[in-house]
């Protein structure tokens, strides 16, 4: 089951802009997650011939990744989700960028037959966590890749500070979300006979994540948790600002703001 529902991402969508693809390139320090991920993909890859390859983003909405993707490693992209309304965001960003490639708006527990078994990489971005049987939605989107596939599972690290923010200042929004930290979502996926590769949580802080708007109504939570959450921000951009010296802090359940896990499919 889906805790939040088609009808919760079509209104969330719905008031979004298009955005520009993920670029690592850019130096400013608002870009330091970008550019952490970046690094992330870029050791994850290094011996692959990604220019050959099929990467598919799993919840594509209004993806800012599947352009980075098919720019940055040569990746031949596709992307599935069941939103309408942030599919076509997804084909806007990608002919913003010139990208030719096939956006699905299909649930992928119930996808087209010719899209199973057939790609090398599949990435989520914020999409397991919405499912009460991790389990199952692991098998749904495991059952994308080829064998030998890899399979690269990021969700928001509820369990932590952001998620006890995220309850104070958006309640509906931490009730969409299962509650799970890194010992968790690794037993999810070898419950989906995946073999977990490395799980674990990742960045030292991004409150950036948690979420004001009330999607009913399309406007933010009142002032005071927008200003609460406004301090918040500016501390984790002190503190990549200080990463940025020195190098990344270390990543822990109090304070990170994903969880991820790289796994294969065997």
């Amino acid at each position: 089951m889906d805790k939040a529902g088609q009808k919760y991402w079509d209104s969330s969508w719905a008031q979004s802009s298009v955005p520009d693809a993920v670029d690592p390139a850019d130096p400013q320090i608002s870009n330091w997650v970008n550019r952490r991920f970046h690094q992330l993909f870029v050791r994850l890859f290094a011996d692959s011939a990604t220019d050959s390859m099929k990467l598919l983003e799993v919840g594509c909405a209004k993806s800012s990744w599947l352009p980075y993707f098919s720019s940055e490693f040569g990746f031949a992209v596709t992307g599935i989700d069941y939103s309408p309304a942030g599919c076509e965001l997804s084909r806007q960003v990608l002919a913003k960028h010139g990208v030719q490639t096939e956006v699905v708006c299909s649930d992928f527990f119930m996808p087209p037959a010719d899209m199973l078994g057939k790609f090398d990489v599949v990435v989520s971005f914020g999409v397991v966590e919405h499912f009460e049987d991790t389990a199952a939605s692991l098998v749904a989107i495991a059952a994308f890749l080829k064998p030998g596939g890899m399979l690269i599972t990021s969700i928001p690290n509820m369990v932590g500070l952001i998620g006890a923010v995220q309850k104070v200042v958006n309640r509906p929004v931490y009730d969409i979300h299962q509650l799970l930290d890194r010992s968790m979502l690794c037993e999810a996926h070898q419950q989906a006979s995946l073999t977990v590769l490395e799980c674990d949580y990742f960045i030292a802080t991004n409150f950036g994540v948690c979420n004001l708007v009330d999607v009913a109504s399309g406007t933010p939570s009142w002032f005071f948790k927008k200003v609460i959450l406004g301090v918040l921000s500016r501390i984790s951009l002190l503190t990549w600002k200080l990463e940025d010296r020195i190098g990344p802090l270390r990543a822990g359940k109090a304070a990170s703001p994903y969880v991820m896990c790289i796994s294969r499919k065997a």
